[in-house]
């Protein structure tokens, strides 16, 4: 791969990183299920980033010694810090949802639950 190459997937990645920091700094909670589905996706998003990184920094690194990296790599390690930053955000935000769940656990919700009408009483299913 040329160096041009790699510096237009370091671009993407970090353009990648860019929507996920307007997306986490955008936030807020509307409608629990929908958010939680949206913060999971970008987690899942997110834990691939790290992988994505380090491959592309191999792939520089296998480039011919003569061939000048700028600051390439320090570009990458910077990226690297940001997607952990980014994940911890969303987790913390996650951790919220996931308390919620604890907490509505903890008192019945009989309320979807099916019943039966009688003549005189209703009844559980």
């Amino acid at each position: 791969m040329t160096i041009t190459e790699l510096n237009r997937k370091q671009t993407a990645y970090k353009n990648k990183l860019k929507k996920i920091e307007q997306f986490v700094n955008a936030f807020q909670a509307v409608d629990g299920t929908k958010d939680y589905i949206e913060l999971t996706s970008k987690l899942n998003s997110i834990n691939d980033i790290p992988k994505e990184l380090d491959n592309l920094q191999k792939d520089y690194c296998a480039l011919p010694d003569k061939i000048e990296l700028n600051n390439s790599l320090d570009i990458l390690s910077d990226m690297e810090e940001d997607a952990e930053k980014f994940k911890v955000s969303i987790l913390v935000f996650l951790s919220k949802y996931e308390e919620q769940k604890k907490e509505n656990a903890k008192f019945p919700n009989f309320s979807k639950e099916p019943y039966k009408i009688a003549r005189s009483s209703v009844t559980h299913v």
